[in-house]
């Protein structure tokens, strides 16, 4: 089996989880990475520790979840869930032999990834500036080379088809 490591990322708010809980019931056997519960997780443990630092703990764990990532990859597909930019990707492609690596970049209009934030289903507090900081953030992947890149956008309805086909693309390579 090849080294292959899927990276779905994103701006708050922007369907991330969703696809990669889609993707990971199509790959069968993919191992599923979110970045975001387990930062949750150990922010919640120390709050009072991380307040005004939570950049530098998403960074952190990041990673490591990155890292970790490259090396399940040797035994199955991977999966990370996560709000990734194009500089935080060392721990993947620095050190060969890199696995393959497919960057989904989920990206719809900032007006539907803020309306998208006031759902009742979030399970984090509304934050309409980080929506649109990283939103802005994000745009970044437009002029990456290097790897393979997609970038998709439109509205969510498009979006779920385009998504549906990626998911048979993948694994018709695999």
């Amino acid at each position: 089996m090849s080294a292959h490591v899927i990276l779905i990322t994103g701006p708050r708010a922007s369907g991330k989880s969703t696809f990669a809980a889609e993707a990971h019931r199509a790959l069968v056997g993919s191992v599923l990475l979110h970045v975001d519960d387990l930062f949750h997780e150990v922010l919640a443990q120390g709050r009072n520790r991380w307040m005004g630092n939570e950049a530098e703990l998403y960074a952190v764990i990041l990673r490591h979840q990155l890292a970790l990532a490259r090396d399940l990859a040797a035994t199955c597909t991977v999966i990370v869930d996560g709000t990734v930019l194009p500089d935080q990707l060392a721990p993947l492609v620095d050190n060969p032999p890199a696995p393959r690596l497919d960057v989904l970049v989920l990206l719809p209009s900032l007006e539907e990834c803020l309306a998208n934030e006031h759902f009742a289903t979030r399970a984090v507090p509304v934050r309409e500036e980080k929506v649109t900081t990283t939103w802005q953030e994000m745009q970044e992947w437009r002029v990456v080379t290097g790897v393979s890149v997609r970038i998709i956008g439109g509205p969510e309805v498009e979006r779920g088809r385009v998504l549906s086909s990626v998911v048979k693309q993948l694994l018709q390579t695999l």
